[in-house]
């Protein structure tokens, strides 16, 4: 990293901080916040004895490959789900995610107290887990599980958009689901349009891959044009200078916290403070 890389990152705090708190005196500001999978590595667990950890998009398509016993190489994970549907059926593939995702052996950590503190516009998650809903943060935030939710909640609200454990199904992994998913789930896919268009817009312990995303944000783009707000990918990042590029020409800015630490907990933690 150099000087630059320095003076970039410095400006992209300052703009998020001042988007954040543009509201003053109002509940929330004019920053929406996506989490991902990734986030997830940074809760405690309820008892030193516990093995499990919280798995990434990779560490389940690698589990889906041993089950299936599939040899292939960089396997769409949304296709080896559709897979393991039908040879094990829905049911199967539920108890998969609940036995690979270890919700119950985690604590949310004071890192998502810091979070929640914060006066986002709302926050959405792709996630399973109920780490954020758990949080006890000083900020009021309410749940939307469902979409019968949206219309007897306000904001800032914590949105579940793919589900949620232990029972607010379907889990969104196959390739069906995602497929039928802004059909079934139009007033989700509505609301996360709405917010890319009213606020900057934040992705943490998010690839941004999420092919519902990647639908998302190409409606706003085309709907919206120069006009629309910018996306922030926030995190300790490997990305090529090429993907770098794919990431600015879909209105994405990524913004390296390895310049600030290069542990990734401690480096969001600097970022969250910062705000």
């Amino acid at each position: 990293m150099n000087g630059d890389d320095c003076k970039a990152v410095q400006k992209y705090f300052d703009f998020i901080s001042e988007k954040l708190w543009e509201n003053k005196g109002i509940e929330s500001g004019r920053v929406a916040l996506m989490i991902g999978a990734g986030f997830s590595k940074n809760a405690d667990k309820r008892s030193p004895n516990s093995k499990s950890e919280f798995p990434l998009w990779s560490d389940l398509t690698r589990l889906l490959k041993e089950k299936l016993k599939c040899s292939c190489e960089n396997p769409d994970p949304l296709k080896l789900a559709s897979e393991y549907k039908e040879a094990f059926g829905r049911e199967a593939l539920n108890e998969f995610l609940m036995q690979n995702i270890p919700d119950d052996d985690y604590k949310p950590s004071d890192l998502y107290k810091t979070l929640l503190n914060l006066p986002w516009s709302d926050v959405f998650t792709t996630n399973y887990d109920t780490l954020l809903e758990r949080t006890n943060s000083l900020r009021k935030y309410n749940v939307i599980r469902t979409t019968d939710d949206i219309p007897i909640t306000q904001k800032p609200r914590i949105v579940k958009l793919h589900g949620s454990f232990p029972s607010i199904l379907p889990y969104i992994i196959t390739e069906e689901d995602y497929e039928e998913y802004p059909k079934k789930f139009a007033p989700f896919v509505n609301m996360v349009q709405q917010s890319l268009m009213e606020n900057t817009f934040c992705l943490i312990g998010f690839s941004g891959n999420d092919p519902n995303f990647k639908q998302w944000i190409k409606w706003v783009n085309l709907n919206m044009g120069s006009s629309m707000p910018k996306i922030y990918l926030i995190g300790n990042l490997n990305d090529s200078e090429s993907e770098r590029k794919y990431l600015w020409q879909k209105n994405i800015i990524p913004v390296n916290l390895s310049i600030v630490n290069s542990d990734p907990h401690k480096a969001i933690e600097c970022f969250l403070w910062y705000l």
